[in-house]
Parts: structure tokens; sequence; C-alpha cells
């Protein structure tokens, strides 16, 4: 009896801290299709494939069965609940919303995911992105194009302000700044 109970006990957990973790992949051609929340739902995210500017995703279809699909010319994609936008074939994490759009570089995010946190794994472009909003270009940021960009905008300039004060561009502090003023 005392051992039917510790698995009983030990399954619970299993299924608990499972259910936290979402997983689910769903694909969207275009912005319209983010917005109707028409993607094309596949199952389970796996893990990725960037080789020679094309960009894959796998997913797990039933238990034993994987498939993949390719995702360099769509809109975006969503893991779970994080937003992913696809820009000339790289993915941006999308993190806050708001006076602008905060993304950063969605590689790092997606090795995150699989569990491979190493810093060479993000050489694949920059770390801090703006976007005015979820559908319009994405730049790098702080960058002198982002400064021409958003620089005007009235809204923004404590960020600009807060960014301007640091000595290099570290990801910690810029998100520092983005959450004090986006």
């Amino acid at each position: 009896m005392k051992y039917l109970l510790s698995f009983f006990l030990f399954t619970a957990i299993s299924f608990q801290s499972l259910a936290k973790d979402d997983f689910s992949l769903t694909v969207y051609e275009t912005y319209a299709d983010y917005q109707n929340k028409s993607g094309k739902s596949l199952y389970e995210f796996i893990g990725y494939d960037w080789t020679m500017g094309s960009l894959h995703l796998f997913f797990r279809v039933k238990k034993k069965e994987e498939s993949k699909v390719k995702v360099t010319t769509v809109w975006g994609f969503t893991i779970g609940e994080q937003l992913y936008r696809v820009m000339d074939g790289r993915p941006y994490r999308i993190l806050l919303q708001g006076k602008a759009i905060y993304c950063e570089n969605g590689i790092a995010h997606l090795d995150i995911l699989i569990g491979d946190e190493k810093e060479a794994d993000v050489e694949l472009g920059g770390y801090s992105f703006l976007s005015e909003n979820l559908n319009s270009e994405i730049i790098e940021f702080p960058s002198a194009k982002a400064n021409k960009a958003f620089g005007e905008n009235a809204a923004l300039k404590p960020l600009f302000e807060c960014v301007e004060k640091m000595k290099k561009s570290k990801t910690e502090k810029i998100r520092e700044c983005v959450k004090e003023n986006i």
C-alpha cells in the first residue's frame, strides 16, 4: 500500500509539472492569420534548425512521430504563449508590447526552450530590437537606425535616455530600461 501511494503521488506530481510547460506550436502565415487566431496548429515544438538562412521548426506529431515545417517566410509562430515574429528568415521573440514592441533574438530563446543555453549559439544577429507595432519592421536596438526611427517619439525618450547611460548593450540592463519605459 505504501508503494502504491508513493506511485500515485509521483505520477500526480509528474503530470502537474508536465502541464506547466506548454510547447504547443502554431504557425501564422500572415499577420491577419495571427489577428484572427487562424494559425496552423502543429502539436508540440521539440527543436529547430537554422541553416543557410532557412529556419525549420521540428514538432512531435504523435508519441514517436516527428516532422518539421519551414518557417523562413511566414509572419510568425507561437510556442505556448510565446510569440515569435519572422523577418528575413530570422525569428524574433516578442517580449513586451506598449509604447513600442520590444523583441529579443529568437534563436537565443529557442535555444533556451530546448535546453541549450550556450552563448555561442547567439551569434546570429543582435540581442535587442524595437518595432513600432506587431507588423512593422524590427530594428536592432540600440543603434543609429533605432535612434532615427524612434528617437523623435516623445513617449520613448526616457527609454533612449536610460539605455544611453549604460556602458555597453547588456541585455539584462536593456531589459530593465525597457520594463520601466515601455
